[in-house]
């Protein structure tokens, strides 16, 4: 998980409330745990529409298990656009919205510069704002690729919850 450290804080520390209904509230509870979300209905058996938008909208929880299960449906394919995410991370970790996610990502607080707070000072979500640009288009494009590869891996993604075990074995963990 080292090579993906600063993925996994943004879009799951700083995610973390998408962890909560399912009973983790920080990362380091997420450690060698596979999370599993339960749906009446399978991936499959959706609309495409519907398995879309319900990947996109647990974006967090699919990162979180492609990094940490290897086994994981379509691990390998997904390795490159968290590759490239992980890259503009180190490249603009400088930026302002980048350091706001990666220092919440850390404190397991939540922050999506996607969808900022109404409790976030006015002086605070217009400094996030001028800088969003780059955050957008990163996350955007990470969206994108991910939940593509996901949809391509449905069938497998509901064999995966139906058959794994929560806890990650640590001689198999990378």
């Amino acid at each position: 998980m080292s090579e993906f450290q600063m993925t996994h804080v943004a879009l799951v520390g700083a995610r973390i409330d998408a962890f909560l209904p399912l009973g983790f509230r920080s990362r380091s509870e997420l450690t060698l745990r596979r999370v599993m979300p339960q749906y009446e209905t399978s991936l499959t058996a959706m609309g495409t529409d519907q398995a879309r938008a319900t990947l996109a909208a647990q974006l967090p929880i699919w990162i979180h298990n492609a990094i940490t299960d290897p086994g994981f449906p379509g691990r390998g394919e997904l390795i490159m656009p968290l590759r490239r995410f992980e890259g503009e991370l180190r490249d603009s970790r400088d930026n302002e919205v980048v350091s706001a996610v990666l220092n919440a990502g850390f404190r397991n607080r939540p922050l999506d510069p996607l969808n900022l707070p109404e409790s976030m000072p006015l002086r605070q979500r217009c400094s996030m704002l001028m800088w969003i640009d780059s955050w957008q288009e990163a996350y955007k494009h990470l969206e994108t690729r991910v939940v593509a590869i996901l949809m391509n891996h449905r069938a497998d993604i509901d064999n995966w919850l139906a058959t794994s075990e929560p806890e990650i074995d640590p001689a198999v963990a990378v």
